[in-house]
């Protein structure tokens, strides 16, 4: 955490020089359509635009600019004002306020306060999130709107120079990991600060109840086709799974490969706890990144057959070279499409390789949604969130016709040495941390296991992670799109 100032919390004009770079400005402009955007999305987490709840609360625009959350239920009821700062925002600049309206309960004991970046540097750090006048209303002390879709969009990294080998933006280089928030859903704590200034305005509020939700996800990165002597000796060395690498071994003669059984072992797996799977295939060309098996191959085939039988659902996983390829990407997914039998699916990209530019990529692909934001070497919420939300395209300055899953944790981030590292107890705790911050603001915990991953030391850390998250409640994409179109319907009345 930085060091608070009497105004706000930054690291000085050396620290602003470098992200000026990094994002190329340091003063940043957000247009009224991405603030508006923002509210609803705000708005939704504060348990606002749900049809049961039929609520009387809209988001009005004023001439001046300012936008606020009105009650419809009678002339001159309190509003909740946004005010905005455009012009005044920093880039490197991080605040953290204190709750609105004190109280005691599970939400003020899991939010200690709210982190807002991309602030002013006028901000009063401890100050509350919102105010409330002398008239009634609520006013927010932050452009709490603009910090909002800039997160969730990932601004940062639009314009970020910062990329590892795989051209990816490391986490180490966001202001998350900077100011120690990467492992809070800030955005989807403002949507606590806020339900807490509506149920203030309106004591027969209610947001209903907030409970956690899985998705567990599976990339297929290796089937053992085609044969590889170098995967062959990872399962019987590295991973200690002879059972498989025999199998692999001996698929040259055309039977079943060790690893393409895992797929089918790890969706059992999962099953078995009550949980459901979901299986990302590749067609990509054969590469150093990829192993290029033929997603058409009969075995293959008969994997996708025995999924389908199960109501197993199945996404895409485009190749390592289809990042900011979109030529490619698309070839690679009408592959899919034709051999999964789905015509818009979801899925993720290789090795993460992702930046907001995919997401436009994606939606030109006709793609349902995406689960490609996350760190591949820090756990946590990259987007400050752990609700599933349609992204802001910054080029088109407009909401996405694709959700996207925030990717939560992945096998390889909590055991890989180049990783986190982690021991057994050290990643089954992590997952209970990060449980428990979705759990408070009703998100999504997204577990990626590859099939590839089930032999040691992987084996022991899934299946305690799995027994932890047995029993708890599904996530269920499409349902979850169809609930947004219709909380933005209602919330623009």
């Amino acid at each position: 955490m930085s060091a608070e100032t009497g105004e706000g919390s930054g690291r000085g004009p050396m620290a602003d020089s470098e992200n000026q770079s990094r994002m190329g400005t340091g003063v940043i402009g957000v247009s009224q359509e991405a603030r508006v955007y923002a509210l609803e999305e705000l708005s939704r987490r504060a348990g606002l635009g749900s049809e049961e709840l039929l609520s009387p609360w809209r988001i009005r625009q004023a001439p001046g600019g300012d936008i606020s959350l009105e009650s419809m239920a009678a002339p001159g009821s309190p509003r909740i004002l946004f005010p905005t700062f455009n012009g005044e925002l920093n880039a490197d600049y991080v605040v953290r306020k204190s709750w609105p309206v004190e109280a005691r309960d599970t939400a003020a004991g899991c939010v200690p306060d709210f982190v807002v970046p991309f602030a002013r540097r006028e901000s009063i750090a401890a100050q509350p999130l919102f105010l409330a006048s002398a008239t009634g209303e609520f006013q927010c002390t932050e452009d709490l709107l603009a910090s909002t879709v800039l997160v969730l969009s990932r601004f940062e990294e639009i314009h970020a120079a910062a990329r590892d080998e795989h051209g990816r933006f490391p986490s180490a280089r966001s202001l998350a990991a900077r100011d120690n928030y990467l492992d809070r859903p800030i955005v989807d704590e403002y949507g606590l600060a806020l339900e807490r200034v509506l149920v203030t305005l309106d004591p027969g509020f209610h947001s209903g109840e907030r409970k956690l939700r899985v998705k567990v996800s599976h990339d297929v990165d290796l089937v053992g086709i085609p044969f590889s002597i170098r995967e062959t000796a990872m399962q019987l060395v590295a991973r200690r799974n002879p059972g498989t690498a025999l199998r692999d071994f001996f698929s040259f003669t055309g039977s079943e490969p060790g690893s393409l059984r895992q797929v089918m072992e790890i969706c059992e797996e999962t099953a078995a706890r009550g949980l459901r799977s979901a299986l990302y295939w590749k067609a990509s060309q054969r590469s150093r990144f990829d192993s290029g098996y033929d997603i058409g191959d009969a075995r293959i085939a008969k994997v996708i057959d025995w999924a389908r039988l199960r109501s197993i659902e199945m996404g895409v996983h485009p190749g390592y070279g289809t990042y900011l390829h979109e030529d490619e990407l698309r070839s690679e997914i009408e592959r899919c499409r034709r051999a999964i039998g789905c015509d818009r699916p979801g899925g993720r990209q290789h090795y993460l390789r992702w930046s907001p530019a995919t997401w436009e990529h994606w939606e030109q692909c006709g793609l349902a949604y995406d689960s490609s934001v996350g760190y591949a070497d820090c756990a946590g919420f990259r987007a400050g969130t752990s609700v599933p939300y349609r992204p802001w395209l910054w080029n088109k300055n407009r909401r996405a016709e694709l959700l996207e899953v925030p990717l939560i944790l992945m096998d390889r981030t909590l055991v890989s040495k180049d990783y986190m590292g982690l021991s057994r107890e050290g990643s089954l705790s992590t997952v209970k941390g990060l449980m428990c911050k979705c759990a408070a603001v009703g998100g999504v915990l997204t577990l990626l296991w590859h099939n590839n991953c089930l032999g040691w030391p992987y084996s022991a850390h899934f299946s305690r992670i799995l027994d932890e998250l047995a029993g708890e409640e599904n996530y269920d994409w499409e349902a979850d799109l169809k609930d947004q179109q219709t909380s933005t319907a209602l919330l623009r009345g």
